[in-house]
């Protein structure tokens, strides 16, 4: 799609866009002005009809369904005027409304009221319903997605919206998994992937209850939860008055028939009922701030090995072989599958008091914003699950590095940043600089500093070609921005952040944090980067109070290792920054041209401006400054932390202070979700493995079943009659029996010709006729002729194409009865491989048994050809001769046509056997080449378990402790040293930054995975790879089908292996309370848990600054008795300590020291030896290290 959409342009002709309205699952929609003035919707369809990328079929989704509805027009439904496609680009044109009936239901809400009116209500609804009908009675077709937000009212008339999830009843059976539809109003048939003509009726009905009382009959707090309720729960229309409870219940029944008729009389049935009194919800109605979601899938294994059709594999309490409910196997199926950007909650509440998330941009420039952004998503990816799967919760990288992609990319999973999380800002070769905006350029750039741009196009340091890279690329920077606050700041995407995570909403307003390096050429932009997007935070609701935080690296200021070019960077930087802070100061850029649009502000566009500094120059250092960043930032985003700085924050400078600020953690983490990651793609690498291995399948009897159903068809069998006379012929080939009966009819009318032509004298010519006709149909094709004699009949090639034809068919029919081997557990691909071998064999059998048959034919061929060519030269010799009994030419006649019989059925004989031969010969290479296709499936999957190694550091098998070498481990090849270096905790355990707790006392990280795994016995691998191949491999269409698609194997594959692999091992490894686990860990007659803890807090002072009445010392631990004993601790060895409790379990205990306003003094004496350094390189222009060079003085940091 196009990501630089902004008003004023025109996606169509005479289409001119005037304004976002807002965006779903399925794309965004403008307000824009159409030819003649009129104003219509446009909206743009996520994904793109020209992507073979299957998992973005959104674009060709809605397109099926456009095609089923664009002929319906009804008063109640919204009309769409125009469906284009432009560059594999999906635009519709639709009518515009006012509102939709969420919106009018919020403006109820705000007045005091649970809802829309009852009256109204039925009113809106009643429209609705008629709608509905129309669409199921006149066109057989189901909407699947009625919710309030397709529910829009034009001129206080309901029109029925958004028809992108639309399916024909007729073809609901193969209609396949319902993507994108909203688990919140999915009626329970959906979720077996059926639909009846009453499945809308369902959802009509929950709109009912929502609108009307604010609260919904069922509370799942996820998607998991809500299908289950959806499939067997009761309703609870406790909400409603008594009177409607039977009638709401009924259009709810699970079971289709037992609804309304239709909509429209569910909907008037409840207005025959009096006006009913309603209270307002108690205390304990729907709210998200009761959510309570456990971070990874907990789901529980049944109790036999093999997982009962349609049982979860996990439970939610530890370890336990308690069965749950029963749900259809296609139900749980759908599960699985229900794709992670369906929104959840429609209606966010902010929990000011309660609540910690709220919508977040994590901006990071450059290489240090790159690092920062992946270590910040690995703590989120342990503390709250798959980062990807929080919309509210956004990442941004920009760079001007023309290879930064990659290195976003290549990062282990958990850490790696999507490639949608991209934005590329390269320099320009000088030339193009030449041809536009030069003159712009050289009002704050020198040309001869725009002349030393490199080849390469790398910034190599230079704060200035940093900025003017950014100044290149504003338009697009900004509108990459403007999207991301709008997806972050959309109810939607915070409902479904809310209900994963189980976080409450504390506010809608959102925040940008931003991360960048003052030592590299990107750092260069930031101030640019800061006004602009507090230019654009103005420009939305509650934008003014939008918070915008700065995280700058300063590097090693301090250690004279430090490159020059490096300190004079941080210099220039502080400088530019410490230069803006004066509110006397006004910053001012244009971009994009001299009619481009102008950037001014006062002050520092940051609320805060955090600086961060290594203690050396060492990998050491940098990875424990990444460290500090990611716990503090980690907890800010998801604890009570978060409200605790804004408080800070807000407070005012202290004279004498700068606004730069700094601060110091340390941690003690308990990372159990990265740890069960870490085992699960370990695991899941052996499984693959275990899968393409080539070795003896397991499944001999299934292989030798699976092949004998196909040597036993009856469609194949070799039979021919042995009495040529009757013409039966039986072959593979089936156009075999069509030739013989066409040259049966042939025989036959020659039988009733031969003695007409004898009594009319014309014997010869007649005879001499068909000898010409057997030559050309029938041919003298016999192994007894030269090569050069052979006449091939006109029936050969009909055969041979058959043959081809019917060889094609039947390896496709082998290969998916073969195939289906490839979803029992164990060596898949090796049973594939086994089965098709076989039947190769057989057809090799085969097609030797009918070369056989061609050898006895050719000598009986011999001689029946001797016998014909005799009776034929005989009519040929009695022409006109005399005979004294007479009826000469009528014997010699009669004589030719019974040798002519004979010897065209041996000739038909013959052509089956060479076409079922062939037939054989063929069908043995197709099967070649499926088996072939394995090879490559095998070389993807392989791909994926070196993947799955690098990111697992999986290590040989022979080390493996317990039964699980036994059976996936054995043999499996470590990864490459070449691969990328995988995550390790161990790696960051650095005693000033962070101490790692591993369960069960471990030690080491490897060691923890090991133990881990060590409790997987024999059983419970099998019923994890049975569950694997019930909810990951089957709705996807195997194992082979997968492999196969071009698309990203490992997020198409590996992503929901781990995933699934997770929840079960979830079960193997409980939470654990980590204040408890401190409190028995430290228990030690060296040091006393009070000594220990101000040991920590020592750990955590800043590096810079010194702790003064500025510093502010705070306390994250789980809200459990052992997390208040730490926090009374702490409280008396740092009286003034503010201690902030996180719902258990939590997973880390952190302690921030907050340091704001350092001192001026403070800060130069960090910088001492580099301001010389810094001075000496603004002597001359192309040292300069200041990213503009339009400002005549600086502000200097030292006088």
């Amino acid at each position: 799609m196009n990501w630089l959409r902004e008003p004023d342009t025109e996606p169509l002709p005479g289409y001119r866009l005037l304004e976002p309205i807002g965006n779903g699952g399925f794309g965004e929609v403008w307000k824009c002005l159409a030819p003649g003035g009129i104003l219509k919707a446009i909206k743009f369809v996520y994904g793109n009809l020209n992507d073979l990328e299957v998992e973005d079929g959104r674009a060709r989704q809605e397109l099926k369904a456009l095609e089923r509805v664009k002929q319906v027009r009804h008063p109640f439904l919204l009309s769409i005027e125009q469906i284009q496609e432009i560059d594999g680009e999906l635009i519709i044109v639709m009518e515009l409304a006012d509102q939709n009936l969420h919106e009018c239901f919020l403006e109820y809400q705000q007045r005091g009221l649970p809802g829309i009116p009852r009256d109204k209500l039925l009113a809106y609804l009643d429209d609705a319903a008629v709608g509905l009908d129309y669409l199921i009675e006149k066109h057989g077709l189901q909407h699947l997605d009625v919710k309030p937000r397709n529910l829009f009212l034009v001129a206080d008339r309901v029109k029925v919206a958004d028809f992108g999830l639309v399916k024909t009843l007729e073809r609901s059976s193969i209609s396949g998994l319902l993507g994108g539809v909203t688990p919140l109003y999915a009626a329970p048939e959906t979720f077996a992937n059926k639909i009846s003509k009453h499945t809308d009726q369902y959802s009509l009905a929950i709109v009912y209850v929502e609108l009307l009382t604010g609260r919904r009959p069922f509370d799942g707090k996820n998607i998991r939860q809500l299908a289950l309720q959806h499939m067997s729960a009761p309703p609870d229309l406790s909400m409603l008055p008594e009177a409607e409870r039977d009638i709401v219940g009924r259009a709810l029944a699970k079971d289709p028939d037992q609804r309304f008729p239709s909509c429209t009389a569910f909907i008037r049935t409840l207005a025959t009922l009096g006006r009913a009194q309603y209270s307002t919800p108690s205390s304990d109605s729907y709210s998200l701030g009761n959510f309570s979601v456990p971070s990874f899938a907990q789901l529980s294994l049944p109790d036999s090995s093999t997982p009962t059709p349609g049982m979860p594999i996990g439970s939610t309490t530890g370890r336990s072989d308690a069965a749950v409910s029963v749900v259809p196997a296609s139900a749980a199926r759908h599960l699985s599958l229900i794709r992670s950007d369906e929104r959840l909650l429609e209606a966010t509440e902010p929990q000011v008091e309660a609540g910690v998330l709220r919508p977040s941009l994590m901006l990071g420039i450059g290489s240090f914003g790159r690092r920062a952004l992946q270590e910040i998503r690995r703590r989120l990816t342990d503390r709250l699950g798959d980062a990807s799967q929080l919309p509210a919760l956004r990442f941004l990288y920009l760079d001007c590095d023309p290879e930064a992609s990659q290195k976003a990319l290549s990062a282990p999973a958990e850490a790696a940043l999507h490639s949608d999380e991209i934005l590329l800002a390269p320099l320009q070769p000088v030339t193009q600089y030449r041809r536009r905006q030069l003159e712009q350029i050289l009002d704050w750039l020198p040309r001869e500093k725009l002349y030393s741009i490199p080849r390469n196009l790398q910034a190599g340091g230079v704060r200035a070609f940093g900025r003017l890279a950014f100044c290149d690329h504003y338009l697009r920077f900004v509108a990459r921005l403007k999207r991301e606050i709008q997806i972050a700041t959309h109810p939607e995407s915070l409902a479904q952040t809310s209900a994963q995570t189980g976080l409450n909403v504390r506010d809608t307003v959102p925040q940008v944090l931003i991360f960048a390096s003052l030592a590299g050429g990107s750092g260069g932009m930031l101030l640019d980067v800061g006004y602009s997007v507090q230019r654009v935070l103005q420009r939305v609701v509650g934008g003014s109070q939008a918070r915008v935080v700065a995280f700058v690296y300063l590097a090693a200021p301090s250690d004279p290792a430090s490159p020059d070019h490096e300190l004079a960077n941080v210099v220039a930087g502080l400088t530019e920054l410490h230069h803006y802070a004066d509110p006397d100061v006004v910053f001012s850029a244009q971009y994009g041209g001299p009619d481009g649009p102008r950037v001014e502000g006062r002050g520092l566009p940051f609320t805060a401006t955090y600086l961060l500094a290594m203690e050396e120059r060492s990998g050491a250092a940098f990875r424990r400054c990444l460290s500090r960043l990611a716990s503090y930032v980690s907890n800010e985003l998801t604890t009570l932390l978060g409200p605790a700085l804004d408080a800070h924050r807000s407070r005012p400078a202290a004279p004498g202070r700068t606004p730069f600020r700094t601060f110091g953690v340390y941690s003690l983490w308990y990372p159990r979700g990265l740890l069960l990651r870490s085992a699960a793609q370990r695991l899941c690498a052996q499984l693959v493995y275990h899968w393409v291995e080539e070795a003896e399948p397991e499944c001999e009897e299934a292989i030798a079943q699976t092949v004998a159903r196909i040597t036993n068809d009856e469609r194949l069998a070799l039979s021919t009659n042995e009495q040529p006379e009757k013409g039966e012929v039986r072959s593979p080939v089936a156009e075999v029996a069509g030739i013989a009966e066409s040259l049966k009819r042939w025989l036959q009318e020659l039988d009733q010709q031969w003695s007409a032509a004898a009594k009319a004298g014309q014997g010869t010519a007649w005879a001499r006729q068909v000898w010409e006709q057997t030559r050309e149909w029938v041919g003298w094709h016999s192994s007894h002729l030269p090569e050069s004699a052979v006449i091939r009949n006109r029936w050969h090639r009909t055969l041979e194409d058959a043959a081809r034809r019917q060889a094609e068919a039947w390896a496709n029919e082998v290969s998916a009865v073969v195939e289906a081997l490839a979803e029992r557990p164990g060596r898949r691909l090796a049973a594939v491989e086994s089965g098709l071998r076989q039947i190769e064999s057989w057809c090799e059998k085969q097609a030797l048994l009918a070369e056989q048959h061609l050898d006895q034919l050719s000598r009986q061929l011999r001689q029946a050809f001797v016998d014909l060519r005799d009776a034929y030269e005989a009519c040929e010799e009695g022409n006109g001769t005399f005979s004294l009994l007479g009826g000469r030419g009528s014997r010699a006649l009669r004589h030719f046509v019974e040798q002519h019989r004979q010897y065209v059925h041996l000739r038909l004989r013959e052509g089956a056997w060479e076409a079922t031969a062939r037939f054989f010969r063929l069908l043995q290479v197709r099967l070649q080449e499926k088996r072939r296709d394995i090879d490559v499936v095998r070389l993807r999957l392989r791909d994926i378990v070196r993947r799955l190694q690098g990111e697992a550091r999986s290590e040989a098998s022979a080390d493996t402790p317990g039964r699980l070498a036994s059976r996936w481990t054995r043999n499996v090849p470590s990864g490459s040293d070449s691969e990328k270096t995988p995550f390790n905790p161990e790696a960051i355990a650095e005693k000033a930054t962070v101490r790692i707790l591993l369960p069960e006392g471990e030690k080491h990280w490897e060691q923890a995975i090991e133990h881990l795994l060590a409790h997987c016995s024999e059983s419970e691998l099998n019923r994890l790879e049975h569950a694997l191949g019930q909810l990951v491999l089957a709705p996807r269409g195997g194992l082979l089908s997968i492999s196969r698609v071009h698309a990203d194997l490992y997020r198409l594959l590996a992503v929901p292996l781990i995933d699934q692999t997770i929840a079960f091992l979830a079960n193997l490894l409980p939470t654990q309370d980590v204040a408890e686990v401190v409190i028995r860990q430290e228990s030690s007659p060296a040091m006393t848990l009070s000594q220990r803890l101000q040991d920590y807090h020592r750990l955590a002072s800043p590096i810079l600054g010194a702790g003064d009445g500025e510093e502010q010392t705070y306390l994250v631990v789980p809200s459990s008795q052992a997390g208040r004993e730490l926090a009374a601790h702490l409280q008396q060895i740092v009286p003034g300590s503010l201690c902030l409790e996180v719902p258990y379990p939590a997973t880390d205990i952190l302690f921030c020291r907050e340091h704001g306003g350092l001192r001026l003094e403070e800060l130069v004496a960090s910088l001492l030896s580099c301001i010389p350094i810094y001075q000496k390189a603004c002597h001359h222009i192309l040292t300069n290290p200041h990213s503009r060079y339009d400002v005549v003085e600086w502000l200097p940091l030292w006088e």
